[in-house]
């Protein structure tokens, strides 16, 4: 059976395959930033209230940057976003790949590409996305309603078979 599917990738879609790095690629070295930034936030949130109680009047600059850390580690995908979301090319935005029995092609304004089912190391799945990690640093997202030829469904147990890979839920 071969699957045709058609996604457009934008600030969504880009979150989305950031999303799935951290949580299923590259989840150990992001569990252990995580802990270093909660204590580094805790450190700066107890000097801060040291030198308040003190009489410091620098006192804030330890919870500005408490503050300051806590958001950047809450909001990781969208600054890992806006520094790689970049980098797309208009032209390469909307990619059509066709999934057939040997490998899979993905056509865009900007390139063609073509690569074998082993080439796969890792996949992932969202509610709307099929996500394809072929190493650390390359990921490739699909639509889940972008599929013009086949479903979502079929093709889960299409690329199961393929790469003999299970596929790992990230939410």
């Amino acid at each position: 059976m071969e699957f045709v599917n058609r996604t457009v990738i934008g600030s969504k879609e880009l979150t989305a395959l950031s999303r799935g790095t951290r949580k299923a690629v590259r989840r150990r070295k992001s569990l252990i930033v995580q802990i270093l930034a909660v204590l580094i936030i805790a450190l700066n949130l107890l000097f801060a209230w040291a030198s308040w109680r003190v009489g410091d009047s620098r006192w804030w600059l330890n919870g500005a940057v408490a503050v300051f850390l806590l958001v950047i580690t809450w909001r990781e995908d969208w600054f890992s976003l806006q520094l790689t979301g970049r980098y797309v090319q208009p032209d390469a935005q909307e990619v059509t790949t066709s999934f057939g029995p040997d490998g899979f092609t993905q056509t865009s304004k900007a390139a063609d590409g073509r690569f074998q089912y082993s080439q796969i190391e890792k996949i992932c799945e969202t509610s709307d996305y099929f996500l394809f990690y072929l190493d650390h640093n390359l990921g490739q997202i699909y639509d889940k309603n972008g599929f013009t030829k086949g479903t979502a469904m079929s093709f889960r147990e299409f690329i199961i078979r393929k790469t003999g890979l299970m596929v790992q839920n990230v939410r």
